[in-house]
């Protein structure tokens, strides 16, 4: 990571944290590019995940985002800027620090949740969507290499596959019947709900909560790190494939026109 593992947040960019008690608000701050996950962003989560799960003084996270939207996915600009290297970047490193996080993850979702963006929310042990949020995992369309682990962790192997190989846009009420989201917000304070699932859910004992994260992570479908492991390796291939780089401009050119 590019921070120091020193636990201080004051030298964070792209993320804002505040305290509420027990609970870390981590707030994904690019608003101004849908939250993009560019290569300092997903430094500063890791550095964050990875720098809290000993600290007995937090017990739980809440994983928001300013603006419209939680998340684009990763910074198409950058991946095409670094010929594919941010794509390749801490790859295995960050999705498992967030994924095998020892404490309760609650994530709300807002606006427009894609690509890395999906996968980020799924670190969640449970996952709060506002009414208008549609998530949405198009990498299938530009040829790219969705991650599977992260969906199957939620919905099961099958399902994760058939969500995946369909690419398309993927309604609140669709999520919340297939498994992905646990909970349809329509308070009219999202972030204060949200904190409170967390304090429930995170003021058992810490030991007993990681035991149990353990389990649901790794006694099922295999161990986490070596799935993430053997998936990041089967995409390889794909990345190093010279067309993969002139679909992704297409596919990013296609959005930026969208978009503006």
């Amino acid at each position: 990571m590019t921070i120091a593992d020193d636990g201080n947040f004051s030298k964070l960019v792209h993320l804002k944290t505040q305290h509420r008690e027990s609970i870390l608000i981590v707030t994904l701050n690019r608003p101004e590019y849908n939250n993009a996950l560019n290569m300092k962003l997903r430094d500063e989560l890791e550095y964050v995940f990875s720098t809290t799960k000993s600290n007995d003084q937090i017990c739980g996270i809440v994983l928001n985002a300013e603006g419209k939207n939680f998340c684009a996915g990763y910074d198409l600009e950058e991946v095409i800027q670094t010929n594919l290297d941010s794509f390749r970047h801490r790859i295995l490193e960050y999705h498992y620090e967030i994924y095998s996080y020892p404490k309760p993850v609650i994530a709300l979702l807002k606006g427009f949740c894609s690509a890395g963006g999906f996968d980020l929310a799924l670190c969640g042990d449970y996952i709060i969507a506002e009414k208008k949020t549609i998530l949405f995992r198009p990498e299938i369309r530009f040829n790219g290499p969705p991650l599977i682990t992260s969906l199957a962790r939620k919905v099961g192997p099958s399902k994760a596959l058939s969500i995946t190989l369909k690419g398309d846009p993927i309604s609140v009420s669709q999520a919340l019947e297939w498994g992905i989201i646990d909970e349809i917000d329509t308070s009219e304070n999202p972030l204060e709900h949200a904190i409170k699932v967390a304090t429930k859910l995170s003021q058992w004992n810490l030991d007993l909560i990681r035991a149990e994260k353990d389990i649901a992570n790794n006694l099922f479908h295999g161990n986490l790190h070596e799935n993430l492991r053997r998936e990041f390796d089967l995409f390889a291939k794909f990345l190093e494939d010279p067309s993969f780089l002139e679909n992704l401009k297409k596919y990013a050119g296609n959005i930026r026109q969208k978009v503006s």
